[in-house]
Order: structure tokens, then sequence, then C-alpha cells
């Protein structure tokens, strides 16, 4: 299935091991009114990386059942491709203990997931989102600013 994105379309992609849950998430996600959500499943860290890299979700929910170091180096190199890295990644916990993984944006508990905290979760990545693009856009402008500035006063001064 490729993915699309529309006003009214999210894609969605869930990576883990156990074909039941993914199963289950994929159909709670599939029933949502609010949102249409394209929904993918991938069960193996390598072939997901290359979906992503070939379909780019919206956004990828990325269960815990794998060992923490293949978590980063997969969230790593997402993160260091320019067409992937605004990617938001939720992690899908069994437990409520603490684990610190970089570039991860949420975090789900599967015992209480639904398709509502889901749509709650990509709107708010995506107003985070447009406020990283305003910030970068900015900093970018007051850098030009500095830069013609300073090559001003070096020429003058």
């Amino acid at each position: 299935m490729n993915f699309t994105e529309s006003s009214d379309h999210v894609s969605v992609f869930l990576i883990g091991n156990n074909p039941q849950e993914m199963s289950f998430m994929e159909n709670n996600i599939s029933k949502y009114h609010k949102m249409d959500f394209i929904a993918d499943v991938g069960f193996d860290l390598r072939d997901s990386l290359s979906k992503v890299f070939k379909q780019k979700p919206s956004y990828i929910l990325l269960d815990d059942c794998y060992p923490v170091v293949q978590i980063k180096k997969f969230i790593r190199k997402i993160r260091n491709n320019r067409k992937t890295e605004g990617i938001p990644i939720a992690l899908l916990k069994s437990s409520n203990q603490y684990v610190r993984v970089e570039g991860i944006q949420d975090f789900f508990l599967k015992d209480n997931f639904s398709a509502d905290r889901l749509f709650y979760a990509i709107r708010n990545s995506k107003k985070i989102r447009r406020t990283q693009i305003v910030f970068y856009k900015s900093y970018k402008k007051s850098r030009r600013h500095y830069q013609s500035l300073k090559t001003y006063l070096k020429k003058y001064f």
C-alpha cells in the first residue's frame, strides 16, 4: 500500500513484531471516525526502514519490543535522511517505565492505545512541526542579517 496524505487522510506506519497486536491496532486506527487513517504494518526494522524511505508516511508508531540499541539506530537513520527527518515517531510501550530514546516525539501505552489519542498526537505533532519550521526560517533570516552586518562592519571599520 502506498501512503498518501491529503487534508482528510493521514498515513500511519505501525512497526512491531507481534502480528496479532499490530493487526488489532491497524483495525482500531482504520475504524476511526474523525479522520481517515491509511495504516500499513511492518514487522522487521530493516524492511520497515526501506518502506519508510520509499513511502514517507505521515506518522510512525514503533513498538518497544525491539532492543533499545536497534530502535535508536532505526530512528537515527530516519532523522539523518532529509526526506524523512520530519516524520513524527511515537513509541508504543508495554509498561510505564521511562526509556530515554532521542528522536521519539510521543509515547503510547499499548493497553490505553486508541485512535482518538493517535488523532490528537498527530494534530499536536503537526503544530510542533509548523513551529519548528517558523523558528528555523527566522533563525536563517537573522543569521543572514548578522552575516551582512558583520561584512559591512569589516568593510567600513
